[in-house]
């Protein structure tokens, strides 16, 4: 089993990279499973039905997300709809919609994916975040001893992406991180088998600060205005980050994990 694990997705000009390269991924690499994290999917926050229709077409067959994937009301009604590709996390305490984790099957095979946050510089006034740790130990022990699992642990600190790569290794099956929107180089097969990435990094406009539009970054960050952040409004070229990780569909255990990057050009982006 062949599966395409991608970064998060920054507004239009991730959407148009991601249309541009995955169909080709996809025939290059046999993939059997994709997934993407769609946080910023919508003009950098949140989901609506058109973007996610887009992603649907382009190829992507399951959709995790994180901090702020309810910043966007268009988003949370999708979400209240209960959406089966789409997953939010599961640590986040509060009346807030969408689905805390999905199983599917793939292949004969069944797949737990499980969506969670970080604490770790992530803390917000609108939900509260509780452990990662003992949410994944609550969902595993109910769901995923029997499965493949798949975890997108969407946080900031890189160090706790790796002490729960460690915590969870040989029980998650892949770990992900997302969030950062920089690919980390350190993709792995753990000692007890565990794939991981710190960070897969992001699909979206290669000449930006982190998918947004770089005049408004420097404008909030190196003088200290009022501005509101989202992509660029024009975008020449686009990176796509991300994994391909390879199972052993006999075994059902991992084989290999390599990391992919690629600029792509775009035209009307």
């Amino acid at each position: 089993m062949n599966i395409l694990i991608f970064g998060d997705i920054i507004g239009r000009p991730g959407r148009k990279t991601m249309q541009k390269a995955l169909p080709d991924l996809c025939k290059k690499h046999q993939a059997d499973l994709v997934i993407a994290n769609v946080e910023n999917l919508a003009h950098g926050f949140g989901i609506t039905d058109d973007t996610i229709a887009e992603m649907r077409q382009a190829g992507i067959n399951f959709f995790t997300t994180g901090n702020h994937i309810w910043k966007n009301e268009k988003g949370k009604k999708l979400l209240a709809q209960n959406p089966a590709d789409i997953i939010c996390p599961a640590n986040v305490t509060g009346n807030l919609p969408g689905k805390k984790m999905a199983v599917i099957t793939v292949k004969k095979i069944k797949i737990l994916l499980i969506n969670l946050l970080g604490q770790v510089f992530m803390e917000t006034k609108e939900e509260k975040i509780v452990s990662p740790f003992e949410t994944f130990d609550q969902i595993y022990q109910e769901n995923g001893q029997d499965a493949l699992v798949i975890v997108d642990l969407h946080a900031e600190a890189t160090g706790e992406k790796r002490a729960f790569s460690w915590y969870v290794d040989g029980r998650a099956d892949i770990v992900v991180g997302t969030h950062t929107h920089v690919q980390t180089t350190d993709e792995q097969i753990m000692p007890k088998g565990t794939a991981y990435i710190t960070d897969l990094g992001m699909v979206g406009a290669a000449d930006s600060s982190l998918g947004m539009e770089k005049e408004r970054v420097l404008a909030k960050v190196a003088l200290k205005k009022e501005t509101h952040l989202e992509p660029p409004t024009h975008a020449k070229a686009g990176v796509l980050s991300g994994i391909l990780v390879v199972v052993d569909e006999k075994k059902k255990k991992v084989k290999s994990i390599q990391r992919l990057l690629q600029n792509y050009e775009l035209t009307n982006a």
